[in-house]
């Protein structure tokens, strides 16, 4: 069923849980401060759309479910994570296919979307 929803946290279970279904299985934060987090999930009919903003490094464990593909790509000009030790650019894009599992982590402030 079609629809949006934008999600504001500050705590990291709950936004762990908000990428649960987009194949997040497991999220460490690695730096100090207050964690804050910014979360814009667009759903259409077979398409899921994400924008997500952090304020803290951490690592993410990630498995891709089945029957799905996932694009992540940088937004803006703050640096995007870096997925299975491959740094994203501005104007690249990674692919990860069905199954795949990897480790996603972020320096700092981050800003990402997925498709």
């Amino acid at each position: 069923m079609p629809g949006s929803v934008t999600s504001v946290f500050s705590e990291l279970e709950d936004f762990a849980a908000a990428l649960h279904e987009e194949g997040c299985l497991d999220l460490l934060v690695t730096g100090r401060g207050e964690f804050r987090a910014r979360l814009t999930q667009v759903a259409l009919h077979r398409l899921r759309l994400g924008a997500a903003e952090e304020r803290l490094p951490r690592i993410a464990v990630v498995a891709v479910p089945a029957e799905m593909i996932l694009v992540s790509l940088p937004r803006g000009s703050e640096p995007a994570a870096i997925w299975g030790g491959l740094r994203i650019r501005a104007g690249e894009i990674m692919t990860l296919g069905a199954g795949q599992r990897l480790h996603a982590r972020t320096d700092g402030p981050c800003r990402w979307g997925s498709i």
